[in-house]
């Protein structure tokens, strides 16, 4: 009898947490667009994406109620979740172009938004019953969000096959041996922690263990996505261009001065860019170039650029003399400026830090909008 009135009790606070969680829905879901803005998430770069995103965060919320309302065990929620992305979303959605760093992001995202909210929903609830609720909701939430993100892993397998349809068959069959033996390991390797972390939250184990297994999953996930990126690039159709670290790397060869360390990296797909991107790129990486083997008697240069559908970013550094940006000498002003210009024309935004006796550090990061036509002729120098 006593067990079963406390049953009762806990029922009815589950009850009243499920409906403040359902009532405030909405304002978790306006916070994680809020947050999803502030990191530049591709996730609210169009307005496709953002309706496909919202309605998953909208799903995951769904069965966190639910999970109250029955205290629906894992293999049922896992399976409600499957089942909802499956018939309006599933993997022919936009959603499966985003790549999964994102994806995971955007989850963590909205699992600390709608944390915080619970939490200060149950506040008034007492110890007992508000833990117990809390335990319900939020492993729902894992269950959920797991979820998400292996229907995201398949969508964005199927978006990697799709993209390499044209290709050779040979090509094709390698693609398939690598997704399984590279993106498989590192995607079970991601949902093996998620596991953990999901039992560290239902055993109330400190912050700093389940924080250590997300950061293991983000790990997993970025090394699945610097092998998707470099796949991609692979199988581009090069059709005689040369590719863009190439172009960089033969300049750098004739212009350097011997022992200079040279660390040239192009992550994704350089289709992605517009011809007049891919130009001013060239021009501004290879005036970094210039600058530091002419000027800064580096030991090492290094560049990185990561071509995204929605953007590239690049990152150059060398740790050469250095200088005073405030009181730049004639020839490298010049050429300073006009990568500058060279970057806002497009409307990206550039960065350049030099401490003397330190070395220069630059970061530009140019958005490429949508109906872009992508690069078609050869990069030169």
């Amino acid at each position: 009898m006593a067990q079963t009135q406390q049953d009762e009790i806990i029922g009815s606070a589950a009850r009243q947490l499920e409906i403040r969680l359902a009532a405030g829905r909405e304002e978790i879901i306006d916070r994680f667009r809020e947050s999803l803005i502030s990191v530049s998430s591709p996730l609210v770069s169009t307005d496709e994406l953002w309706s496909e995103a919202r309605e998953h965060a909208r799903l995951v919320l769904e069965e966190c109620c639910e999970s109250l309302r029955h205290d629906t065990d894992e293999a049922t929620v896992r399976a409600n979740m499957a089942l909802s992305l499956s018939v309006g979303l599933s993997t022919r959605g936009i959603l499966q172009t985003v790549h999964p760093a994102d994806t995971l992001r955007s989850s963590g995202l909205l699992f600390q938004i709608t944390l915080q909210y619970l939490i200060g929903a149950a506040a008034d609830l007492p110890m007992e019953q508000s833990s117990e609720c809390l335990g319900r909701a939020v492993s729902a939430l894992n269950h959920s969000l797991a979820t998400c993100l292996q229907v995201s892993a398949a969508g964005y397998d199927a978006y990697l096959l799709n993209r390499v349809e044209e290709s050779a068959s040979d090509h094709r069959k390698r693609l398939g041996r690598d997704l399984h033996d590279h993106l498989g390991n590192s995607l079970a390797m991601a949902h093996r922690y998620l596991d953990l972390h999901e039992l560290a939250v239902e055993q109330n184990q400190p912050a700093e263990q389940s924080g250590r297994f997300l950061r293991r999953i983000r790990q997993a996930l970025d090394e699945a996505g610097d092998y998707t990126r470099g796949l991609i690039s692979d199988l581009r159709v090069d059709n005689g261009s040369r590719r863009l670290a190439e172009a960089l790397r033969e300049y750098a060869e004739q212009h350097q001065s011997t022992g200079v360390e040279l660390h040239i990296e192009v992550n994704g797909d350089e289709s992605w860019l517009p011809e007049a991107h891919a130009e001013e790129l060239f021009l501004v990486l290879r005036e970094f170039l210039r600058n530091s083997l002419t000027h800064a008697r580096p030991r090492t240069v290094a560049l990185e650029v990561d071509v995204a559908p929605h953007r590239v970013d690049c990152f150059a550094h060398d740790d050469g003399d250095g200088f005073d940006p405030a009181c730049t000498p004639g020839g490298r002003g010049s050429g300073l400026l006009s990568m500058r210009e060279r970057t806002h024309a497009l409307d990206g935004v550039f960065f350049l830090t030099s401490t003397p006796g330190v070395g220069t550090g630059m970061r530009m990061s140019l958005p490429i909008p949508q109906d872009a036509k992508p690069v078609r002729e050869r990069v030169t120098s």
